[in-house]
């Protein structure tokens, strides 16, 4: 898979699902012109769930989930940096990061689409310290590579500031699960379930568009 191509469809599938879920709440809220006219707001169509034949391949599936979290984590003022630290796929899912009023957070998240499975070792702390040493020494940028220093030093202190999840996106029901992640990487709480349709609808329609050579895209949407 070219990962360059791939890292360019999912920046832009990122910003164009941003506009496209604003566009969708405005309109979902009944408000604007027609509401202005004295006209009666049409329902908006179903939920078209995502389905695998959709994409080229299991690995495109995947990295459509690594996508959506991605998509997600930023709505909600997170800014994702690189987790892999090779041209392939080992490495961390996603980190984010942000500063708020409390001071620095990170959230390292492994990313499961459908019935994908998990291992507990993908996320332990010893697993991350390993990834976190490699994209230090690899990044080449000083201001970057503190920021995963911090993380390795944060990451084995236990600090609060740094925590672990795993995100299950069910892309046929339009809900994603997240949870706590332990020190060995295993579940840690209760699991919480959000609803995701509109990032999944969003996601999938921009990369309907951006993907036109169907190198990851299978089909159109809707599905």
């Amino acid at each position: 898979m070219d990962l360059l191509i791939l890292a360019g469809l999912s920046a832009v599938a990122a910003v164009l699902a941003g506009l496209a879920a604003r566009k969708l709440c405005r309109l979902g809220s009944g408000g604007g012109a027609s509401e202005d006219a004295g006209l009666t707001a049409p329902p908006l169509p179903p939920f078209r769930p995502v389905t695998p034949v959709a994409f080229v391949s299991s690995n495109d599936q995947g990295a459509f989930g690594e996508a959506l979290t991605s998509v997600m984590m930023a709505a909600q003022g997170w800014r994702p940096i690189n987790g892999k630290p090779g041209t392939g796929p080992q490495g961390v899912d996603g980190i984010f990061v942000r500063v708020t009023e409390d001071g620095f957070q990170a959230c390292l998240i492994e990313t499961k689409t459908n019935s994908s499975g998990y291992a507990a070792r993908q996320m332990s702390n010893a697993k991350l310290s390993d990834d976190l040493t490699q994209l230090y020494l690899t990044c080449g940028d000083p201001v970057l590579g503190a920021v995963y220093a911090h993380l390795y030093k944060a990451l084995n202190a236990g600090d609060a500031s740094v925590v672990k999840q795993l995100w299950r996106h069910h892309l046929a029901r339009g809900v994603t699960e997240t949870m706590a992640l332990a020190p060995d990487g295993s579940p840690d709480g209760p699991v919480t379930l959000a609803p995701s349709q509109i990032w999944m609808q969003a996601l999938a329609a921009s990369l309907s568009e951006l993907d036109r050579g169907r190198r990851y895209w299978s089909g159109t949407y809707p599905v």
